[in-house]
């Protein structure tokens, strides 16, 4: 089969008027708009990542201690810096304590001898 035979029997088909200038200007701009947010990303992680920043070097719990057991702590830390012993008082909850140990399951063993005999079967 001669495929060229057949192909010069078709009619030629002509493109609308200013059809590639239209292809073109959409091309180009699709393209902008991809670069615009491009910038706009760029632009919103770098504005994010400054305000995190500012929060962080600029929050009031990053400048001095909120409380005055804190403010203790860090004096005490400081005076242990001379080789000194810091001892820490921490408060003990019994009343969490017991209400873990009623939650777990609570299984007793019994091992008693079962017969006179020595089993030397059996190995514990």
């Amino acid at each position: 089969m001669d495929d060229q035979k057949y192909l010069s029997q078709l009619n030629q088909v002509v493109a609308p008027p200013d059809f590639e200038q239209s292809v073109l200007t959409r091309l180009k701009r699709n393209r902008e708009k991809r670069v615009k947010l491009r910038k706009l990303e760029f632009s919103l992680a770098g504005a994010t990542t400054l305000i995190i920043i500012g929060l962080i070097i600029f929050s009031p719990s990053a400048r001095k201690p909120s409380s005055l057991e804190e403010s203790s702590l860090i004096e005490m830390a400081q005076e242990a810096s001379q080789d000194q012993a810091i001892h820490l008082v921490e408060p003990l909850d019994l009343r969490q304590e017991m209400r873990r140990s009623n939650d777990e399951i609570q299984t007793v063993f019994i091992l008693e001898q079962v017969s006179d005999n020595w089993v030397q079967q059996v190995r514990y």
